[in-house]
């Protein structure tokens, strides 16, 4: 058993004692008001982590000027007006025992508020805004001072509101100061040039020490920094650590160290499933051999083992976590109390980031419950019911959870032989969706949930049952396109295969079997489909797959993408062709954006707006622009076929029983996101 002792023990930066080394790291949540204000929404979301009982909690990044925001929903400390919303947020997180910190920022060249404010975007030089593409203006010495007095108000305050400190934003090479800080943005010449190490530091050190002169020594101030910038011409880690010392004499209290620069996705600061855990580490243990203040490590560290051991080897004093917060607020009392098999995971699924650039707030696709704590507050049930829920993909096993959570007698009734509907074959060829199956599948083993495996109900039988309520999670209708050549024994669709590892054959797809893959089928139906999990899956077929060496698969959506990245870590040639103009459209383009990079080292070959004329026996025949044909080989086509709605049962329900509701892909395609949520919502209205 783990011993996570290391991670609650007690530790100060500068004045402020901390519970615990666990820190929730800055994150945009857009849950503010128009004007920088905290809302209800705010105030509930960062009291769940408090209660959760996280030791330190930091803002997402604050604007110390209105009119330089860099979204508009950004708390600010910009005047007077908005220091009395602040204190409601203080003191709930103080109630639980939490810290609580903004973290602070002009955003320089990369705000949307300039824009908003018609102002002109400032930056240590002529630097182009990931956001808004325009060039910001080289800031003057005199402008500078302006800003450092501006931060200087800020502090005063952030501490008259109760704050137990300041971070300071400095990291991934944007916004003011860290544009000031990286060889990439700062081409000044004068005494804030990049080029030497105690003229690029020289604009953070202003502003640490004015803020000091301000609010006093004792007035905690935390700088996050970039350790390695990974990118050309950027800083590397040495040359962090060799600055380090420098920040902590003027008055630095603790590092907090990431990594990457901004790009218009966001790729290297929020780091995807396709990046290493833990990939600042190194980066943090520079800086922690360099100075006497505690270092916080932050990066994919979301494994609590993991955490606790970079605190007993000495590799940081404190771990921060952002994602894995959102997907478990009670991620430390969990670990504390010896329960870290019960963290709900976070699968790096990227939907947070997702939410913010379509929607325009933050989500987790695992916990529905992030930033509608109210909303779906678990409380129990006025009366009881017979909930029988149908169908156990993430929306039937979450609805069933929350459902039996409150209190209400459920029956979950699955077709198959286990539990887990397409989240199985998702967690097969994802490896990090596994955690979340594995989550809700304790949850309902944990819970009174009545289980009936291999059972298929039509309207009559569910009728029988005389349920209080029922909640159809059936999943959708994969439909395969139609192609001249696609009843050959080499093409398969994404539904037969699928059906093939659930150990269900039709007749139809039973015809492109050899003998053996029949009776191999038939094997997986019966009682080893228990303990044909998809860890047990993915090892298996690295050693064996019934498919031949090239492999083509028509279709682009994320499923299909996915596959693709899952056969050719097999030792497959795979292609990848699309009749549409993109792939993977129902993620948003930062994950779109990794994996058409995990693609491209996979050495699989991607085309999108292709003619398919036809399959053949050797291949798939594209008719090209030009008039001719091209043949794309393959020993095996897989459709993938896209999912459509399937109300079937729901429809014939509906009039008949007093409370029915569909959640999930039977609605109509959404991923995790739509089916968990979708799920909880009902589940927690019964």
């Amino acid at each position: 058993m783990t011993d996570y002792t290391a991670l609650f023990s007690p530790i100060r930066i500068g004045t402020m004692e901390l519970r615990n080394r666990l820190v929730m790291s800055p994150m945009e949540n857009s849950f503010g008001t128009q004007d920088g204000r905290p809302t209800e929404r705010s105030i509930q979301y960062f009291e769940a982590r408090a209660k959760g009982g996280v030791g330190l909690i930091t803002l997402g990044a604050s604007a110390i000027d209105e009119k330089h925001k860099e979204v508009p929903t950004s708390l600010h400390f910009a005047n007077d007006d908005v220091v009395s919303d602040h204190r409601a947020l203080v003191e709930a997180v103080h109630a639980h025992g939490a810290k609580i910190q903004p973290q602070i920022a002009h955003a320089g060249p990369d705000g949307l508020g300039p824009e908003m404010h018609q102002v002109e975007a400032l930056g240590p030089s002529g630097v182009q805004s990931y956001l808004t593409g325009t060039t910001s203006k080289a800031i003057t010495p005199q402008e500078f001072q302006q800003v450092v007095d501006l931060y200087r108000a800020a502090a005063v305050r952030i501490r008259s509101v109760g704050y137990d400190g300041i971070e300071l934003h400095a990291a991934h090479g944007y916004m003011l100061l860290g544009s000031f800080l990286t060889p990439w943005r700062n081409a000044r010449k004068d005494e804030y040039a990049a080029r030497q190490p105690e003229t690029r530091t020289r604009a953070i050190i202003e502003v640490v020490r004015a803020i000091k002169t301000e609010v006093g020594e004792d007035f905690p101030i935390t700088l996050r920094i970039s350790g390695y910038e990974r990118i050309a011409g950027g800083r590397e880690s040495f040359d962090t650590a060799r600055i380090a010392p420098a920040f902590a004499e003027a008055g630095i209290d603790a590092f907090h160290v990431s990594g990457g620069v901004i790009d218009r996705f966001v790729t290297q600061m929020v780091n995807g499933a396709h990046y290493q855990d833990g990939l600042n580490a190194a980066c943090a243990e520079a800086v922690r051999n360099a100075v006497d203040v505690p270092v916080i490590a932050v990066g994919r560290i979301h494994d609590p083992e993991m955490a606790a051991q970079m605190i007993q080897e000495g590799r940081a004093d404190l771990i921060a976590m952002g994602r894995p917060l959102l997907a478990d607020p009670e991620l430390p009392n969990k670990i504390k109390a010896g329960r870290a098999q019960d963290v709900r995971r976070c699968i790096s699924c990227e939907n947070c980031i997702d939410s913010l650039e379509s929607r325009f707030y933050l989500e987790c696709a695992v916990n529905p419950r992030t930033g509608r704590e109210a909303e779906l507050e678990l409380r129990p049930a006025p009366r009881r019911k017979h909930v029988v829920v149908i169908g156990s993909g993430p929306g039937g096993l979450e609805a069933a959870r929350v459902a039996a959570e409150r209190g209400h007698r459920v029956s979950l009734y699955e077709r198959n032989g286990q539990l887990g509907g397409a989240l199985v074959m998702a967690s097969t060829v994802h490896e990090e969706n596994q955690s979340f199956l594995d989550y809700l599948l304790r949850e309902v083993k944990r819970l009174p949930v009545e289980v009936h495996l291999r059972k298929e109900l039509n309207a009559v039988d569910v009728r029988a049952l005389a349920p209080d309520a029922v909640i159809v999670a059936t999943g959708g209708r994969v439909v395969a396109p139609k192609i001249s050549g696609d009843d050959l024994p080499h093409v398969r669709t994404g539904s037969e295969m699928r059906e093939l590892l659930a150990g269900k054959v039709t007749a139809e797809s039973a015809a492109k079997l050899p003998t053996w893959q029949r009776a191999a089928a038939k094997l997986l139906g019966g009682p080893v489909q228990l303990w044909m999990q998809p860890n047990v899956l993915r090892r298996a077929t690295r050693v064996f797959m019934p498919l031949g060496k090239r492999i083509v698969i028509i279709g682009a959506d994320l499923a299909a993408i996915e596959l693709a990245e899952f056969l050719a870590a097999r030792g497959r040639h795979v292609s990848v062709l699309e009749t549409g103009e993109q792939i993977a459209p129902e993620v948003g383009m930062k994950r779109r954006d990794e994996h058409m990079m995990s693609l491209d080292r996979a050495k699989i070959a991607v085309n999108v707006g292709v003619c398919i004329d036809q399959i053949k026996r050797g291949g798939v025949v594209l008719l090209l622009k030009s008039g001719g044909t091209h043949v794309v080989r393959a020993d095996n086509v897989i459709l993938a076929g896209k999912v459509e709605a399937d109300t079937t049962l729901f429809d014939q329900l509906q009039d008949q029983l007093p409370e029915v509701h569909a959640v999930g892909d039977c609605t109509g395609l959404g991923l995790i996101r739509k089916a968990a949520l979708e799920g909880a919502q009902v589940a927690n209205a019964l």
